[in-house]
């Protein structure tokens, strides 16, 4: 099976030609580029593949950070923290325009020093701001809109100085 899959790549439907080898990550590619199962087409017979042996090493891993409590899910935001701190977030946005209201209502990204979106899709004249941020950086698409692009927000009181303007 050959999968071919971009950043961003996402599909309604996917046909996935099975043949004898198929791995673990191949069906996984595959698979998230789906925007839903029911869009998911299969040909041959699918044969789930083998679990991992009992000494892979990725799975030693995981046992060994389950019995030492190695895992440890945690959620911070700055403003409840003490100390002053910079904290970035790096998104891949997948249409600036689209998700722009998630943006501006996240708590995650307004808590965020420095917020820096890409595939953004944007074009010069869109209108982006955000609220406590001014854009530090924008390079938006000049004639179609396409899966490129980037912008850079900064908290409004914070400074910066542009390397490349010096």
């Amino acid at each position: 099976m050959t999968i071919y899959k971009s950043q961003g790549g996402t599909y309604e439907k996917v046909v996935v030609n099975l043949k004898k080898g198929t791995t673990r990550s191949e069906l996984y590619v595959a698979c998230s580029c789906l925007t839903k199962a029911s869009g998911l087409y299969l040909i041959g017979g699918f044969v789930p593949p083998k679990p991992p042996e009992h000494n892979d090493s990725v799975a030693m891993m995981f046992k060994t950070m389950r019995s030492e409590r190695m895992i440890k899910f945690s959620l911070q935001f700055p403003e409840e923290s003490q100390g002053e701190r910079f904290s970035v977030i790096f998104h891949n946005v997948q249409s600036l325009n689209k998700n722009i209201l998630d943006v501006k209502s996240d708590k995650a990204f307004l808590s965020a020093s420095m917020i820096s979106l890409v595939e953004t899709w944007t074009k010069p004249s869109d209108s982006l701001e955000i609220e406590g941020f001014k854009v530090v950086h924008r390079r938006d698409c000049n004639d179609i809109r396409k899966p490129f692009d980037q912008i850079t927000y900064l908290k409004n009181h914070l400074k910066y100085e542009s390397i490349a303007e010096r």
